[in-house]
């Protein structure tokens, strides 16, 4: 930078503060940048050269500047926003090879080939025709083409390669432009370019003969255009008396379809049938659901899916199509269904009782739903039977026969034994356990001498006390000791499980509560000894009576003992009841009762005393008339 600011012509003035002022000449006010757009493109700003210009005597301002001149400066546009959604179309085909085919030696695909201004990318499109055998619609996606032989700045297809040519070649395909849009045609004479196209297109030989079939049998297979309306009535081209006789040939057939349509649209005729296939290997019976359509006479089997069946659940064994009556195998090429119209299964076919043949499988129709029954019975005065379906034998499999013991450990080792290789041990519900381990019954025995096939003549002498552990069913047997009698007492049997009498050899039935709740004095057997069971104790009692007192315990037989137990008068009895009754109304409180019965030793345990006071205060006041409880005892 210069060390003197000033103006031209003026002498150099020393760059200090002070010494600078604003030049009056200065036209150009932006901000000062290091980057700008050049033809579209951002580019690195080129400093200007310093030139030596005459300066003239007075300044000139902008408007002086221009004066006169016409001239203005226009909005600047960036390419990337003057060419977005500016494309050059042209038409193109390509003639594909086709190896060792005489008829026909290639073939003609038409292609839109797009190319983009703005990126000079390039995007095919390929022409639809019905039957072609080419995957139609865009041929290649919009990017950037590269040359064949690339040079240098000039690496993919620009918009020149499309001037001055009638063949483009991308990827090694040729394409032969054959037009192009108003827009791409002026855009070229713009730009001082010409297009060149092919004035004819090769014939398309497989196309044509298409074509050809296509118009003997009435139907147009071609491409249709805008407003084309030869696609009307699927494909017909309904501008002919013979194409028009042709649509209502076979008896009217498409106004009968529409007029089934109207009347039976979603009416479902649904049977239930059943295919049995037990004559084949692992064969079975099977369930199905037959749907015919009314609206076009079309039939849909379902298959009934059951839980553990071991089959796969597949929904449909046929899809919804026209069954033949008779399946002979696929009809020929070229066949239609209006040539096979008696052959296929309707709904007069289709009754309760009767068997049809889907595809080579025999279905049994045994039952319908409501709908079709009131169908049947009004389209053709038909009743339909009701469900037919007879249920199968019960088939009782052989079973394998069990082992016998084996001698190692209990009958429970051995069984666990045979069924898994590593025996696995019982289980217990421990809940249940704790809950059932406190119940125990328990009943006084001897020996039954008539049942003993080698009696000892003292036997006759010995006690056992007899237990039954409801917790596991396990039993044991104590004797008590008596002295002198020869025998040590104890442990008779040790706590078990043990086999019904009789029981076949090996795993027998265990021994139940019910085996040993018998009627008193009862015999069982255990282990083989007959043992009559003379009494239990009250726990059992009440367990068997399912708590009822008055069933185990007589009251007469309580008075009874009172009776004879009480060696007093029955003035002495009454003064005492007289001396609890403070209010002189006749009647004492049970606790009074049982205060009474404690003084004179009548010794009732509490089953009695719980019986004797439900007898006195059937009111359950809590009470009783003690004059009266005296005179009916005493």
């Amino acid at each position: 930078m210069s060390n003197y600011s000033g103006t031209g012509g003026d002498p150099p003035v020393p760059f200090l503060p002070g010494n600078s002022f604003a030049d009056p000449n200065r036209d150009n006010f932006r901000k000062s940048h290091a980057f700008d757009y050049r033809s579209g493109t951002p580019v690195e700003m080129d400093v200007p050269a310093k030139m030596d210009t005459t300066v003239p005597s007075r300044p000139q301002s902008t408007q002086q500047r221009f004066r006169g001149t016409g001239q203005q400066d226009g909005e600047f546009v960036p390419a990337f926003a003057g060419l977005d959604g500016k494309v050059l179309r042209f038409d193109a085909f390509t003639a594909e090879q086709v190896p060792e085919n005489l008829t026909e030696p290639f073939r003609v695909r038409i292609f839109t080939i797009l190319y983009h201004l703005v990126d000079d990318s390039v995007q095919i499109n390929e022409h639809k025709q019905q039957n072609s055998g080419h995957a139609q619609g865009v041929f290649m996606k919009r990017h950037r083409v590269p040359r064949k032989d690339p040079k240098p700045g000039e690496e993919f297809v620009s918009l020149f390669d499309f001037a001055d040519t009638k063949t483009v070649q991308l990827y090694s395909r040729d394409f032969h432009l054959t037009g192009c849009n108003d827009f791409t045609q002026q855009f070229y004479e713009v730009n001082g370019m010409s297009l060149q196209f092919e004035t004819h297109i090769p014939e398309d030989k497989y196309m044509t003969m298409r074509l050809a079939t296509a118009s003997r049998s009435g139907r147009n297979t071609a491409t249709p255009g805008p407003g084309d309306e030869s696609m009307e009535m699927g494909g017909f081209r309904p501008d002919s008396q013979a194409s028009m006789s042709s649509m209502t040939s076979v008896g009217g057939t498409k106004r009968d379809m529409r007029e089934k349509f109207l009347k039976y649209a979603n009416k479902v005729l649904r049977f239930y049938g059943q295919w049995d296939d037990r004559g084949s290997m692992f064969g079975q019976k099977l369930e199905y659901v037959i749907n015919y359509f009314l609206q076009d006479d079309k039939v849909e089997v379902l298959e009934v899916k059951k839980n553990n069946s071991g089959r796969d659940p597949f929904p449909k064994l046929v899809k919804k199509q026209r069954i033949p009556r008779s399946f002979r195998g696929v009809p020929s090429v070229g066949s239609k269904e209006s040539d096979f119209e008696d052959q296929y299964i309707n709904d007069q076919d289709l009754l309760v009782g009767t068997t049809i043949e889907v595809f080579g499988r025999d279905m049994y129709l045994y039952d319908c739903d409501e709908f079709t029954r009131d169908y049947y019975r009004q389209q053709y005065g038909i009743e339909q039977s009701g469900n037919l379906l007879q249920a199968d034998a019960l088939v009782e499999f052989p079973s394998m026969p069990l082992p016998p013991y084996n001698g190692f450990g209990s009958e429970h080792d051995s069984l666990a034994s045979y069924f898994n290789l590593i025996p696995k041990p019982r289980r217990y519900d421990a809940g249940k356990q704790a809950t059932l381990d406190a119940i125990i019954f328990r009943w006084k025995a001897k020996f039954d001498m008539d049942k003993m096939t080698a009696p000892n003549p003292d036997d006759h002498k010995r006690r056992f006390v007899v237990s039954y552990f409801m917790g596991d069913g396990s039993i044991s047997i104590y004797e008590p000791p008596i002295q002198n009698s020869g025998f040590m007492g104890g442990k008779f049997l040790e706590r078990q499980r043990v086999i019904k009498h009789n029981s076949p050899e090996g795993f027998g039935d265990w021994m139940t509560d019910q085996d040993l709740l018998i009627d008193l004095p009862g015999t069982v057997w255990i282990n083989g000894y007959p043992f009559v069971l003379l009494e239990t104790d009250k726990f059992t009692l009440r367990y068997v009576n399912k708590g009822n007192i008055d069933s185990f315990v007589n009251v007469d037989t309580i008075h009874a003992k009172l009776r004879n137990k009480f060696t007093g008068t029955k003035r002495e009895i009454l003064n005492v009841f007289r001396m609890l009754d403070e209010e002189k109304q006749g009647v004492v409180t049970l606790d009074d009762l049982v205060n009474v019965i404690r003084k004179f030793n009548f010794e009732l345990d509490e089953d009695e005393m719980i019986a004797l006071m439900a007898k006195w205060d059937q009111a359950k006041e809590g009470v009783i008339n003690y004059e009266r409880f005296v005179d009916t005892i005493f």
